[in-house]
């Protein structure tokens, strides 16, 4: 998976994600929209069988908040990766 910068300026941020699908975009947006910094955050594709998806996020501080984010997903993917090898 490759991130593509759309978009940096001082209040908005788009990313374009290749080589994924929509899900670990979906799942950085909801984490992403727990922070109080991040006004908007959604995941934009053009097409459901072209193109890559987008993630388009608003606010302030956003590298920060994308930071954040990206580590809490992974750190819910690995608890969720754990508790189906106990199985």
């Amino acid at each position: 998976m490759q991130v593509k910068v759309i978009e940096d300026t001082k209040d908005s941020l788009i990313l374009e994600i290749e080589g994924a699908d929509r899900s670990a975009a979906e799942l950085v947006k909801e984490k992403l929209l727990e922070n109080d910094n991040v006004k908007f955050a959604a995941v934009v594709k053009e097409h459901p069988e072209v193109g890559n998806p987008k993630l388009v996020i608003k606010g302030e501080r956003l590298k920060q908040a994308l930071s954040k984010a990206v580590g809490e997903a992974e750190d819910e993917v690995k608890e969720l990766e754990s508790k189906l090898q106990k199985k």
